[in-house]
């Protein structure tokens, strides 16, 4: 009888506990989802990881999550989707279902605004355009900063900021935790100054042979323009030469340089969008080549390069139009050399530094690496004639027409060339007497190449 009694217990007893504790199939997910984002589905329903769990998701595609989960599903199209949760567990089931709702991303706005801070009032920035049903959270250098404006349909402005830096924004959909990054930025700088840039290097431009001023392009500065200045005739003192725009390649080629003539100072500063400048970055100054023909070769004496250290000097070398070769290597401390080249014609040289960092004036090229001087040609004193020339040419300086006078020779061939060895002229003279007209030339000194037969002379003179 007791046996049959405490049977009856333990049944009456698991049905009391069946009826206290029914399964539960309850889970957690957003009723508004966005297309193409995460959506986080969570079981909460307190049954034990070792039932059957079926989930159906109305065709999201399955980020990650089994069995009870969580899982991270995402959804392709719009529209009001179901899911779906069965458990069997004990023999026992249950169902649970939840809408969510899945619209499309909020649109994409531009940011609006910006500008340097003057006197503490702040900048004005905001957002192109907005939606309705939408939060737009304003966030400076990627920090939220708890300002949030509600979407009206229109453009909108967060308001005056005071604190320098970059400000973005991000749309959230109410009710949803779907959000979506705005375009552009809207750059707050201070009232104070830019930084003081940097001259990478200071060169010779072989093409327009005048000096050539090189800095690094960096990203992401909120600056207008550089300014370029070159020193005076007075020591330390500069003038402002011109101004390339900052988003330009950072290169300027002063058009009022005489590199053949003497080295030139350069300094560099940058100015923003208000006007505010920059401190002068520190000088470089330019290589001078000078060149004196001797009896036999040339002495060469330049000037040293200032404005980074470096270890070796290069001297290069051609002659009449053959190509360039490197003919020595000389320490960085030292700057004469003596080339024991004797060859009839013109030679020219040049001498280069080589920087241990290339220059960057862009942000796509691959750098550059070497400085140069000016080039410089003559011819040596004691081979600038083969044989009895009989040639005498005036008047020196030459104004418009250079006379050549011959005795001996029927056709002379003439080459005038720049200091530079960069040949302006070139024909053929009828002896014994003919004439160059040199009132194209610009101002300066000459070189006068004669050729004939057995004769190679090299005379030079001044255009006035």
């Amino acid at each position: 009888m007791k046996k049959k009694y405490l049977l009856l217990f333990f049944i009456v007893f698991a049905f009391c506990v069946s009826a206290q504790n029914p399964l539960n199939c309850d889970f957690t997910v957003a009723a508004k989802a966005c297309v193409d984002q995460e959506v986080k589905v969570t079981y909460v329903g307190g049954a034990s990881a070792n039932g059957t769990y079926t989930w159906n998701f109305d065709g999201a595609t399955v980020i990650s999550g089994s069995g009870q989960g969580p899982y991270f599903v995402r959804w392709t199209t719009i529209g009001e989707k179901h899911v779906t949760l069965t458990i069997l567990l004990e023999g026992q089931t249950c169902t649970a279902m939840r809408p969510v709702v899945v619209i499309e991303l909020p649109q994409v706005y531009s940011m609006f605004g910006g500008g340097a801070i003057v006197g503490g009032n702040g900048v004005l920035v905001g957002l192109e355009g907005s939606e309705i049903g939408v939060i737009y959270k304003l966030r400076l250098n990627g920090q939220y900063t708890g300002v949030a404006v509600a979407g009206t349909g229109l453009h909108f402005s967060f308001g005056l900021q005071t604190i320098p830096g970059n400000y973005t924004a991000v749309a959230k959909v109410d009710g949803a935790d779907c959000m979506r990054e705005m375009a552009g930025v809207a750059v707050v700088t201070a009232s104070a100054p830019p930084a003081t840039p940097n001259i990478c290097m200071v060169t010779f431009d072989t093409a327009a042979s005048k000096n050539k001023i090189i800095w690094n392009k960096h990203p992401g500065q909120h600056l207008s323009h550089v300014n370029i200045f070159r020193e005076t005739y007075q020591n330390n003192v500069y003038n402002k030469i011109g101004e390339v725009p900052y988003s330009n390649l950072s290169v300027f080629v002063d058009p009022t340089s005489d590199p053949l003539i003497k080295s030139d100072k350069f300094r560099i500063s940058v100015s923003d969008s208000s006007g505010h400048e920059s401190e002068k970055s520190p000088y470089h100054k330019t290589i001078h080549l000078n060149i004196n023909p001797g009896t036999f070769g040339f002495n060469l004496i330049w000037n040293h390069y200032e404005g980074f250290d470096f270890l070796t000097y290069r001297i290069h070398r051609k002659h009449n139009g053959a190509a360039w070769e490197v003919i020595d290597s000389l320490a960085g401390n030292v700057n004469s050399y003596t080339d024991f080249y004797s060859e009839s014609g013109v030679t020219t040289y040049y001498i280069e530094v080589v920087r241990q960092e290339p220059c960057n004036p862009s942000l796509k090229d691959n750098g550059i690496l070497s400085v140069i001087s000016n080039t410089a040609a003559a011819a040596p004193l004691g081979s600038q004639e083969i044989g009895n020339s009989g040639i005498s040419t005036f008047p020196n300086p030459v104004t418009v027409t250079l006379n050549v006078l011959s005795r001996g020779h029927e056709v002379l061939q003439a080459e005038i060339l720049r200091l530079d060895g960069v040949s302006v002229y070139k024909g053929s003279l009828t002896c014994p007497k003919s004439g160059i007209n040199v009132s194209d030339l610009e101002n300066g000194l000459y070189i006068l190449k004669l050729t004939g037969n057995n004769l190679v002379t090299v005379r030079k003179f001044v255009k006035n």
